[in-house]
Parts: C-alpha cells; sequence; structure tokens
C-alpha cells in the first residue's frame, strides 16, 4: 500500500485481500488541507393532498413564530419550529376563466404549475411546466433519477373526469413540458423495484443465504491492507477506522446468527411484499420509500399525490364511510365538517411521521429534513368554495441553510403561489427570475 503521509486519502480507497474489497467511511484524512467540505445536497418533496381544507382547525392561532398550531396541525407541534404554515396564497391559474364548471381539475393541474389549464377532454392538453421538473432538469444530472412522482390513485387512462377536462389534469400534478405530464407510480413495490431492484428477490430466503455467505469473514481478508492503512493515520481517523471495522464484525456476527433463525431478514420496509395493504398502510410505505429514495441520493425530486383531483375516497378505517369529495361540500354542516377534519387530521398525522423520519436520519451536516424542503399543499381552500385563493399550505425543512421555521407566516391577499415556487427554486440551487406569475421569490428564512 502507498504512503498516505502528507497526502489526501483518496476517497475510492479500498481494503483488498483475497479478492475481497471493503469501501471505507468517510475519514477526515481524505479531506484536502483547507478546503471546505462540499456541501450536502438539497432535497425537495411536494406533497398534493385534494379537496382542499376545512379550514378553521387546520388555521394556527396567531402569527409568526409565537402563533399556536392545534386542531389539524397538531401532529406538528414537535416540529413546529421547523415548520412554516403560509396563509394568503393564490393560484389565479385554477380559476374558471370563462371555462365554466370543472374547479378540481384546474386545482391539481395548476397546483404545481400556476398555469390555467386548456379545457379539454382530447390529446391537446396543455398547462404548464410544473415546479418540481423545472427543478430535476438543472439539478437530476447528478443522481440515477432526476424525479420521483408518486400517488396513491391510479385514475382513468383517458377520457373526461371533470366537467369536460380531460383526467390527465385530475391525475397528475407533475408536467415535464405544457404538454406532457409525467405519470406516476402508484404501487409501493413497483417504486422499490424501480429505486433499488426487485424486493422478492431481496427477500428470497435462499437469496439472502447466499448473499450473508459472500459478505462473512470480509474483515479476515482485508485484515493485513487495514493494519497497514492504520500505522499511517492520525489518531483520530484510527478510532474511526477502529469503530468502522468493529461495526462491520458485528454485523458478521449477525449474518451467522441469522443463518441459525428460520426466519430470514429482509432489506424492504415491512408490509411491502403484503398485497393486502389498504389506503393508510400503502401511505405509510410510499413515506418510507421517499425518505429512503432521498437517503440513498436516488433522487432530490419528489412529488406524492395523496389522492388524485377530486378524490372520493372512503376513510372507512378513521370512521368516516363518506367519501372525501362529497365530505368537502359541507355546507357548513358539522357532521360533514367533523367528518373532514378527520381526514385532514390524518393526512397530517402522516406526514409528521415522514418529517420525524426525515429528522432522525443523519448526514455529514445534521439531519436529512435539515437537508430538505417539504412543502404540502391543496390547489383549493375551502372544498365547499371552490376558492383558489388562501390556500392550506406548509413548508418543513431548512434546505441546508435557505429556509427555516417561520411558525404562521401571513402574506398578502392574492399573493401568487408561483412566489413559494419560485423560491423553492432558489433554494434547490436553481437560477431563475420568475416562474409563471410570480412577483418576486417569497422569504424562506
Amino acid at each position: 500500500m502507498p504512503s498516505f503521509r502528507g497526502r489526501v486519502l483518496d476517497r475510492r480507497t479500498f481494503l483488498r485481500g483475497s479478492g475481497a474489497l471493503l469501501a471505507l467511511p468517510w475519514l477526515e484524512a481524505m479531506r484536502p488541507a483547507f478546503v471546505v467540505p462540499p456541501r450536502e445536497p438539497t432535497r425537495c418533496v411536494f406533497v398534493f393532498t385534494p379537496n382542499g381544507m376545512h379550514m378553521q382547525p387546520w388555521r394556527p392561532a396567531g402569527e409568526g413564530r409565537v402563533a399556536v398550531f392545534g386542531g389539524t396541525l397538531e401532529p406538528l407541534r414537535p416540529l413546529r419550529e421547523r415548520v412554516t404554515v403560509v396563509s394568503g396564497l393564490a393560484i389565479d391559474g385554477g380559476r374558471a376563466h370563462g371555462d365554466g364548471p370543472g374547479d378540481h381539475a384546474r386545482a391539481t393541474a395548476s397546483f404545481l404549475t400556476c398555469a390555467h389549464p386548456k379545457k379539454t377532454g382530447g390529446a391537446d392538453i396543455e398547462v404548464g411546466q410544473s415546479v418540481d421538473q423545472a427543478i430535476a432538469a438543472v439539478c437530476g444530472q447528478e443522481v440515477p433519477f432526476a424525479s420521483l412522482e408518486l400517488g396513491l390513485e391510479r385514475g382513468a387512462a383517458a377520457g373526461i373526469c371533470d366537467s369536460g377536462y380531460s383526467c390527465a389534469y385530475t391525475n397528475s400534478i407533475s408536467w415535464r413540458t405544457p404538454n406532457v405530464p409525467v405519470a406516476k407510480e402508484t404501487e409501493p413495490r413497483a417504486v422499490f423495484a424501480r429505486l433499488f431492484g426487485d424486493p422478492t428477490a431481496a427477500g428470497d430466503a435462499a437469496a439472502a443465504r447466499r448473499q450473508r455467505a459472500r459478505d462473512r469473514s470480509v474483515l479476515d481478508a482485508v485484515r493485513a491492507d487495514a493494519k497497514a492503512l492504520a500505522d499511517r493515520l492520525g489518531a483520530s481517523d484510527r478510532r474511526k477506522l477502529d469503530q468502522y471495522l468493529t461495526s462491520v464484525r458485528e454485523l458478521e456476527q449477525r449474518l451467522r446468527r441469522l443463518d441459525e433463525e428460520t426466519a430470514s431478514a429482509t432489506p424492504v420496509p415491512d408490509g411491502l411484499l403484503d398485497g393486502r395493504q389498504g389506503y393508510a398502510e400503502k401511505l405509510a410505505l410510499m413515506y418510507e420509500l421517499v425518505a429512503l429514495a432521498l437517503q440513498t441520493d436516488r433522487t432530490r425530486v419528489v412529488t406524492l399525490m395523496v389522492g388524485n383531483g377530486g378524490s372520493n375516497r372512503s376513510y372507512r378505517f378513521l370512521g368516516v364511510p363518506e367519501g372525501h369529495h362529497d365530505l368537502s361540500h359541507h355546507g357548513k354542516k358539522p357532521d360533514k365538517l367533523e367528518a373532514l377534519a378527520k381526514i385532514n387530521r390524518f393526512q397530517i398525522e402522516r406526514l409528521a411521521e415522514f418529517l420525524q423520519r426525515l429528522a432522525a436520519a443523519r448526514t455529514d451536516a445534521g439531519d436529512l429534513l435539515g437537508a430538505s424542503l417539504v412543502v404540502f399543499g391543496s390547489g383549493l381552500g375551502d372544498g365547499d368554495r371552490h376558492n383558489h385563493d388562501d390556500l392550506p399550505v406548509l413548508v418543513a425543512g431548512e434546505a441546508n441553510g435557505a429556509a427555516k421555521g417561520r411558525g404562521h407566516l401571513v402574506c398578502g391577499k392574492e399573493t401568487p403561489m408561483a412566489n413559494l415556487w419560485l423560491a423553492v427554486q432558489h433554494a434547490m440551487g436553481v437560477r431563475a427570475d420568475r416562474f409563471a406569475d410570480s412577483t418576486g421569490a417569497l422569504a424562506l428564512a
């Protein structure tokens, strides 16, 4: 092995022996002197919920960082210092502009585009490029997947889904170009296969045993190389190397124990291979897959539709047998508003779990939530009014310092949602002067 004294240790250095290779963890010796370490990549996630919101329990009490999250947002209280609820945003592109009914299609298609969709049920669809795709076009070159589009409802492949509007508008929030929606994946198992390979093979006991046999005793083969490297490292790096080798040895011991058990471990999320997943289980899996995709840097841009535009899904598992869309037309009836609040709160509970998952994932600079920007919202305000202003929107994460929790940010009336999307582009390192009908980037910090 060559000497490393006075030199930077190559990041791709491997311990070698008997045909085995063992990658090293990050060591201080790999960092050039007087060079600032590379910045943690920034990620962004856009989560769309249909049918607007029961706004009264959604809205925080007060403004700024002293605002109180209650009702629908109560599950976010542990993260309130890292969350901003934004009130006052509007999407003018979602309004009729002479096209008559079809607010659900317009609210969905305009959510990330802030553009007015052409009213058509044919192939001549047109709306605008979505912000996620504008970001992916710039930031997606360094990762295996420029963007990842997910959803919980597949929707009709063609035809009209809302008052003369193509189903493409209600099925899609991500648009690569004004005329090309990006198809979303709605099955967690298929998402895992796309990102990481066949989950069935990953869970196969025989394949797992063969893999463990290959993994076993790697340290024995590279021990001499490791010792030579340790002699050339500083005290701090030697401790790190020793801790790393110890952790790998512990892994080998666990692999041996697994061979003695009847059940074999699988690297896929719990429940992924269960074909009987209900909506709640599928949503939890989708969020876990998003976290895994970000953590492994498979992608840095994700969209997730928890329901298609105008979704009438029943939430029986919450004790709400009525359809979501039907309930959104509440007419201020207390029983419908109560049921609607249960659905809204459930979605925030799942979002809060996802954000906590990101906060628990460590990075060199902090945690994954600190390196991310997660936006949750709807293209409608009150589902009964079908209004496209004062939209329910929240932002979480710090985007590597480009954002911080502001509690409750109350914008001026008719502030374009495009101002938020312009700010997200800037946080992701995309140089853009304008997006759709933006009038300036919203202040995220």
